[in-house]
């Protein structure tokens, strides 16, 4: 299927697709990693690192020792430190996935009933009207990925334009995704959400 053949889950084809990054995509990654429509600028290691067949220590030495400057690698090695952030934060708060972190958000008030079924049925099959959003997960749900950029940019779709309910996208980006991950995706929900540690102090415009 479409998700299998796009991740293929050895530690050979997650060792190949590490060195293919670290010798071509690296080096653009820092101007290039927002752009959706480039192939390979972004790494596309996550459901590796996420089944196991390639270990974040492995990766971050891989980076170490790319001869690249610290201006070229810096948000990729950060990005990085920001999945041991994400653990951390599932340790202290073992129901991220469904409550806010910041418990006084959770009498947040969201659209309810009907209404919200309309709208969250709308954004899961990429039929909101908004080119970006519906191409972002028509893919997510036929390849099982969307680069990072882009899964902000349909969170904070469905959170600040349709007042939807954040754990709602958190949950089907947990049954969709290749590299579902219950601390990284929720620590990225609760921000987009506002009731997270480091809450979007941002709209992004579809």
């Amino acid at each position: 299927d479409p998700i299998r053949q796009r991740f293929p889950m050895s530690e050979q084809a997650a060792h190949s697709a590490m060195d293919e990054f670290v010798r071509d995509g690296l080096r653009r990654y820092e101007k290039e990693r927002s752009r959706a429509d480039l192939k390979g600028a972004t790494s596309e290691l996550s459901p590796h690192l996420r089944i196991g067949t390639l270990s974040p220590n492995q990766l971050y030495w891989r980076i170490e020792d790319s001869g690249l400057s610290n201006d070229m690698v810096k948000t990729f090695s950060r990005r990085l430190f920001w999945r041991e952030l994400a653990y951390y934060q599932l340790l202290c708060f073992p129901e991220m996935r469904t409550r806010c972190i910041r418990e006084h958000y959770e009498n947040l008030e969201w659209v309810g009933d009907e209404e919200e079924k309309r709208r969250f049925q709308a954004w899961k099959w990429g039929q909101t009207g908004y080119p970006i959003v519906d191409a972002a997960m028509r893919e997510l749900y036929k390849t099982g990925w969307m680069t990072q950029s882009l899964r902000m940019v349909v969170a904070s779709f469905l959170v600040e334009y349709l007042r939807v309910n954040w754990t709602k996208g958190c949950e089907w980006f947990h049954y969709t995704l290749a590299d579902a991950d219950s601390a990284i995706n929720a620590m990225m929900w609760q921000n987009a959400g506002k009731s997270g540690i480091d809450q979007w102090n941002f709209i992004l415009s579809p």
